[in-house]
């Protein structure tokens, strides 16, 4: 295995994978002993994956958090199929990395937790307060980090390396170029706008007199109160601007002080044109960076799309209470024989898929 290649990416990469990969750990532990959670009906096993029951406890638990600042938006099938897959796609990867052989040293451990910490908190007094507040231990939170490096290391195994060569990058600039990579024409102004009238035409004037844009938008000469916005450095405004709301700028030459204007309720403004800018397209030398990082990042999308993907479609999926999900799904077909959900049925609740994780560290 490739060693650790950079502090930030490793960084994103706890990050990332504690938040995904331990989430049903959590909503599992949550939703144990029903409550609730699972309404007027009680909880019971809505699915089964790979052999384990998911409690409707557990989904709710989920959804919870989901919704959280949907505006009270109502839960759908959609939404219960959402979580399923989620949960899926965690069980399935736990089998799939106790199958792997994959392990991880007490060395990568220890050196991914100090940048992690390094990053993230001021002092290691810091970090040992934050352990003591949430009640962890820090052999705990270094097997926990354990796991996440070995799911990380799964994933890029199974996803393998990702590159952009030149080519593609420059394929994708000649089909893309008059759309991303255009400026159309126009010209470099700066703007000074204010909710009063008198101060934009004293600053007219003073422009008008020979002073400099810095000189007349100092902050020792504008009353603070009265400025909306000033712009320090000249902005590119195309000429379809000068055609709309700047239109009163449109005939001004270069160098010279517009008329005061009133673009919005008490908002004045007075501008200064500085060069004529002429359309465009910005060479490839120029943005082929930009281009190779663009598509390096859409692939890696796609190639996480498609490993959580395979990983759903591996996984034994036996819907228990189709009423909770969309009908017809091609992907969520129930037993015929399926046997019949209630609460007495499924009083014994399987444990969470990340447990077996934990288990055969």
């Amino acid at each position: 295995m490739n060693k650790l290649r950079t502090q930030m990416r490793w960084i994103m990469v706890v990050i990332a994978t504690a938040f995904i990969l331990s989430s049903f750990l959590m909503y599992e532990r949550g939703g144990r002993g029903g409550g609730s959670s699972g309404g007027a009906r009680g909880d019971y096993a809505v699915a089964e994956v790979n052999g384990r029951r998911l409690m409707l406890s557990t989904m709710y638990e989920h959804l919870q958090t989901r919704m959280d600042g949907s505006g009270g938006r109502e839960i759908t099938s959609m939404d219960f199929q959402a979580v399923l897959e989620e949960y899926a796609v965690e069980a399935q990867m736990a089998q799939e990395i106790r199958n792997s052989g994959i392990t991880v040293t007490d060395a990568e451990v220890d050196q991914v937790m100090k940048e992690y910490v390094d990053q993230i908190f001021p002092t290691r007094e810091s970090f040992q307060q934050y352990l003591d507040r949430t009640g962890r231990k820090l052999a705990d939170y270094k097997k926990d980090l354990a796991q996440q490096i070995i799911r990380q290391k799964f994933i890029e195994e199974s996803i393998g390396a990702v590159t952009v060569d030149e080519d593609e990058a420059a394929n994708f600039y000649d089909r893309m170029k008059n759309l991303f990579f255009s400026q159309p024409s126009g010209y470099r102004a700066n703007l000074a706008r204010f909710s009063s009238e008198a101060e934009a035409l004293r600053v007219r004037e003073l422009l008008s007199e020979g002073r400099s844009w810095e000189e007349a938008t100092s902050h020792d000469v504008m009353i603070p109160s009265d400025v909306i916005y000033v712009t320090e450095e000249p902005m590119f405004f195309s000429d379809a601007a000068f055609n709309d709301y700047l239109l009163p700028m449109k005939s001004v030459e270069l160098g010279v002080a517009s008329p005061v204007f009133e673009m919005a309720s008490d908002d004045f403004v007075v501008g200064v044109k500085s060069e004529r800018v002429e359309e465009r397209v910005t060479p490839y030398d120029e943005v082929s960076a930009d281009v190779r990082t663009f598509l390096h990042q859409q692939k890696e999308r796609e190639a996480v799309s498609n490993f959580s993907a395979g990983l759903f479609s591996r996984a034994r999926v036996v819907i228990l209470d189709p009423s909770l999900f969309p009908s017809p799904e091609p992907d969520f077909q129930p037993v015929a024989d399926a046997p019949e959900n209630t609460p007495d049925t499924a009083a014994e609740e399987d444990g969470n898929p990340t447990d077996s994780v934990s288990e055969s560290e």
